[in-house]
């Protein structure tokens, strides 16, 4: 997420997403990000963390398989359409 810092010519960076080589990995960094030369290459002052965060994304896909099962499993509730008026 980029934030544009009111009255001046930067931004802040939080969490943007970094991209990787291996897609096994996720990188995201926090920082400032000024100006550059133009707009394709700005200048970026950051820390970068990543990681596989593994565990993190088979809690997340759990969460949403048991979301997904509990759609699935509810009622369905046809509702009729309202009767013409005579």
């Amino acid at each position: 997420m980029r934030i544009k810092v009111p009255g001046q010519d930067f931004n802040v960076r939080l969490f943007e997403r970094v991209k990787a080589v291996d897609d096994q990995y996720d990188l995201f960094d926090v920082g400032i990000e000024r100006p550059g030369k133009d707009e394709d290459h700005p200048i970026i002052d950051s820390v970068c963390v990543g990681g596989s965060f593994a565990y993190a994304k088979s809690l997340v896909k759990t969460i949403d398989e048991k979301a997904e099962a509990k759609k699935a499993t509810a009622p369905v509730v046809a509702v009729a359409p309202p009767a013409a008026a005579a």
